[in-house]
């Protein structure tokens, strides 16, 4: 990956060089701190989010709820809390669609962004209020966005911590990203569709493999398409369901098309590993294919 300390552009006028001197410096200052101080820089970013989210969400969303339903209003953590908080906001959806849609994909790309555990909830959320082919596309959007805000703080603020505790894990996987350099984009992508890796260490660690922003969020598109499938299909029917106990994830289906997504992704690294340069010069002879032709 090449480092954003370079000026891409050496023969520019003396006011975009001011800029990057400007931009190099604050970065040597981020890379330069110690791991105490990229984690309260962390911290104060995550607090900063998060209370202005939380004072958005309460500002926008309804306030005459009977006090039965109270309870229920709250960042769903299973299925009955996301049946419930579907019906609490069904009504109010009709009259302020844009507003609960605003609120919706800020949480969750506020959560993606800071690689939180409660994405997908939101994703069958998602799906209980938007219904099957707009739920897809709106938790595609914050999925893949929501990562990419991740990858750019991994980059920015958190270098000092991946040095620190990654870096092992991060060195293991750099021999395998350099050996699929060739079709990075399909080999990105078919990590992100396996559950070997887990999502919050792509997200974290693609900067630091010289994964380019373009491959990581085209691949996380595609790499997050199968769950968002199922998470919002699993929405779908959760709201049509009389009691949650009757929901599942993991059908049969769910696993089948999961399967066939990441055989597809892994064909064309198959087809260009067996493939040959059509402008390489021919191979030699050799005597024991001589003596093969006769």
């Amino acid at each position: 990956m090449a480092d954003d300390r370079t000026p891409l552009l050496a023969g520019s006028s003396s006011n975009n060089a001011t800029t990057t001197h400007n931009k190099d410096s604050k970065r040597e200052r981020l890379l330069n701190m110690t791991p105490r101080q990229s984690f309260i820089l962390l911290l104060i970013l995550v607090v900063t989010t998060f209370t202005s989210v939380f004072f958005f969400v309460k500002h926008s969303l309804p306030k005459d709820i009977p006090e039965d339903q109270r309870e229920w209003l709250k960042f769903p953590r299973s299925a009955e809390d996301v049946q419930h908080l579907s019906i609490i906001l069904e009504a109010y959806l009709q009259q302020h669609y844009y507003q609960v849609l605003i609120c919706f994909m800020t949480l969750y790309i506020s959560v993606q962004a800071f690689a939180i555990p409660g994405s997908v909830m939101l994703s069958v959320l998602g799906g209980a209020l938007f219904k099957l082919w707009r739920g897809i596309l709106i938790v595609l959007f914050c999925a893949s966005f929501g990562s990419l805000c991740c990858y750019f703080i991994s980059y920015y603020v958190c270098h000092p911590i991946v040095e620190k505790y990654l870096k092992k894990r991060i060195q293991q996987l750099q021999v395998k990203i350099e050996a699929k350099r060739d079709d990075l984009f399909f080999y990105f992508a078919f990590l992100r569709v396996t559950p070997f890796i887990p999502n919050w260490f792509m997200n974290v660690a693609s900067p630091h493999l010289g994964i380019s922003p373009t491959i990581f969020y085209f691949g996380t598109l595609i790499g997050v398409l199968p769950n968002t499938l199922v998470t919002v299909q699993a929405g779908v029917t959760l709201a049509a369901l009389a009691s949650p106990d009757d929901f599942t994830l993991l059908t049969p289906q769910n696993i089948i098309m999961t399967i066939v997504i990441c055989i597809c992704l892994l064909i064309p690294i198959v087809l260009h590993r067996n493939s040959e340069d059509p402008t390489a010069a021919p191979k030699p002879a050799s005597e024991e294919d001589g003596l093969a032709q006769v």
